[in-house]
């Protein structure tokens, strides 16, 4: 049983997934997969957005 971890890293969020996979790499099933939300206020989003490092 081969397996995959996959990373889906975005500004606000990270998800994750892990697939098993045939000896052709096709996929057979999802083991477990999720994600986790990153929350920020609309001020830093902002500063984040014009790259004002020194003001968060």
């Amino acid at each position: 049983m081969k397996m995959i971890f996959g990373l889906d890293l975005g500004t606000n969020s990270i998800g994750w997934a892990l697939v098993e996979v045939d000896d052709n790499g096709k996929p057979i099933r999802i083991i477990t997969m999720g994600s986790r939300i990153i929350p920020m206020s609309q001020d830093i989003l902002g500063n984040f957005d014009r790259e004002n490092w020194a003001e968060m």
